[in-house]
């Protein structure tokens, strides 16, 4: 039976991640683009780029309709894992697509998830769900600092809005961030902010098999993420061990769940105590990095869903950085752009530039990089 792999997902890295992923292992990927433009589209292993309309459902079906085949989809972003799983049912037996059974929406909510995650043997920091009301400052405090307030569902809001709170001022200002923001928040997680001596972010990327124990190679230890203490990653290093994840609790977590896809999970090491932060129920955006250390996660799980040989997996250590968010931190003086352009030469993968795929970033920076070589000519 023919297969091609579908990429589902907006403008960002993260699908261009996923496409580069399987491209380079010879799977053609049709990409569906919930967004104007993104870097996936100019991707040299982009066979075809579909632009989601008024229904994105419906685009999802014209795909399956036009292209032969059996489709793998893998969604990137959380609105399309939303979407995957509400409509997991009907797409039975047409392609094959990741899913929690229908319970998206209920696991996505990082309050169940959290507790979810303790009963299966994780050490989680105390949380609470807080509606956004004339009582959201008295609760919040008396739950206490440090907190950090986040969207309750990833999926309806954005990683700008999380707030850290360490005192009554900068409570008011989070609240005021939540209540003015264009999401219509109702409700937010607050969760205590552990912090300690020696602290340490690290992420895992994954996937599973229904009834399959978790495949997790590799470990992403957080050099710098931006913003500072509430962002994404922008530079570390994917070592081969992983201490700080137990792997049975994850596989009864997932299990519990009734997950199978791709994966991300957030630990942070709080002198050496691993804490569970969350977990994205699709690809995470750093996922590439592991596939160019050697854990190519879409493709190994393409291969265990239809039935192909998957290849023996050997971890070696290597820098990533996202150099759209990495720099950032040069415009925030965070670091000194010698620092930076120092990082650079050693970093042995980016998200976005590639030598084998350069028109992604060609096309997100080549007019820009143009417009400031002109400047200074000038």
């Amino acid at each position: 039976m023919k297969y091609y792999a579908v990429v589902m997902g907006d403008w960002h890295f993260n699908s261009l991640g996923l496409i580069r992923s399987l491209g380079e292992r010879g799977v053609p990927v049709v990409y569906l683009n919930m967004s104007e433009g993104g870097y996936g589209e100019h991707s040299r292993y982009t066979v075809k780029t579909y632009h989601s309309s008024d229904s994105i459902y419906e685009e999802l079906l014209k795909v399956l309709d036009e292209n032969e085949g059996t489709a793998v989809i893998f969604p990137s972003c959380d609105k399309a894992a939303l979407l995957l799983d509400e409509k997991h049912g009907e797409l039975q037996g047409r392609c094959i697509v990741p899913n929690l059974g229908g319970n998206a929406k209920k696991y996505m909510d990082k309050q169940a998830m959290c507790a979810i995650a303790e009963k299966s043997g994780f050490n989680v920091p105390a949380c609470i769900k807080v509606n956004l009301n004339e009582k959201t400052y008295e609760e919040i405090k008396e739950f206490g600092f440090p907190c950090i307030i986040k969207p309750l569902l990833s999926v309806e809001g954005i990683k700008a809005d999380i707030s850290v709170c360490g005192n009554c001022d900068e409570l008011e200002k989070a609240i005021e961030v939540f209540n003015s923001s264009g999401n219509a928040y109702k409700q937010v997680l607050v969760q205590r902010f552990v912090h300690g001596t020696e602290n340490l972010m690290v992420g895992y990327c994954g996937c599973k098999v229904r009834k399959k124990r978790v495949l997790l190679y590799g470990q992403l230890e957080k050099t710098r993420e931006y913003p500072i203490d509430r962002g994404s990653t922008s530079y570390a290093v994917i070592k081969k061990d992983t201490p700080f994840v137990d792997i049975d609790a994850l596989n009864a977590f997932l299990e519990r769940v009734g997950f199978e896809g791709l994966f991300d999970i957030d630990i942070k090491v709080v002198d050496n105590i691993p804490y569970f932060i969350e977990i994205n129920f699709r690809n995470g955006a750093i996922s590439y990095a592991f596939t160019a250390a050697g854990f190519n996660i879409p493709y190994t799980w393409y291969c265990e869903m239809t039935c192909q040989k998957v290849d023996p997996i050997e971890i070696r250590e290597l820098l990533l950085m996202c150099e759209r968010d990495d720099l950032n931190h040069v415009k925030d003086k965070n670091i000194s752009i010698f620092k930076w352009l120092h990082d650079i030469r050693r970093t042995d993968v980016f998200m976005l530039h590639n030598r084998n795929d350069p028109q992604p970033f060609v096309q997100a920076y080549g007019k820009a990089v143009s417009r400031v070589l002109d400047i200074l000519r000038k």
